[in-house]
């Protein structure tokens, strides 16, 4: 997920290139410890973010080629398998996907996705099977899901 020191960057950007909506958003979001979902819109619709982005074909992967990678992550799911094979094909997801990125964003993509994260979950999970951490990473996952979904106009806030 976009930390809120990124959101204040990527409005400033947008204020530097002459968007009079920036300014405010960035008032509002300097000093807070979560990100606001409309300054996130109103990034989102002025400049495509690439997490944006993958959510998004992730749904297009589930809804033309029946892709059970986004149904996996929405759904709630207690067992232990389920859980790592999404894990896994999710980083494999984000880094295909991440090849495709422009090299000056890859990095800032990365740790949109969260993919370093999932990495060390899915490494605890072989160093002592800790299952608890993957399940948690899943859920945090399914939030950004639908918080970028939210942010492409997908879906109402508390859906």
């Amino acid at each position: 997920m976009l930390t809120n020191n990124d959101l204040i960057l990527l409005l400033t950007e947008l204020q530097d290139d002459g968007d009079a909506e920036a300014l405010p958003l960035i008032r509002e979001a300097v000093g807070k410890q979560t990100v606001s979902l409309k300054a996130l819109k109103h990034v989102n619709e002025r400049r495509q973010l690439d997490v944006v982005s993958f959510y998004e074909h992730l749904r297009k992967n589930h809804n033309e080629k029946r892709s059970p990678l986004y149904k996996n992550i929405v759904s709630e799911t207690d067992d232990a398998n389920e859980i790592l094979t999404t894990l896994h094909a999710f980083l494999l997801q984000a880094f295909l996907f991440g090849r495709k990125v422009s090299e000056e964003t890859r990095i800032q993509f990365f740790k949109h996705v969260r993919a370093e994260e999932v990495s060390d979950v899915l490494k605890r999970y072989y160093d002592g099977f800790d299952v608890t951490s993957a399940m948690r990473m899943l859920r945090l996952i399914r939030a950004d899901l639908m918080a970028f979904e939210y942010v492409n106009g997908r879906r109402e806030l508390g859906e």
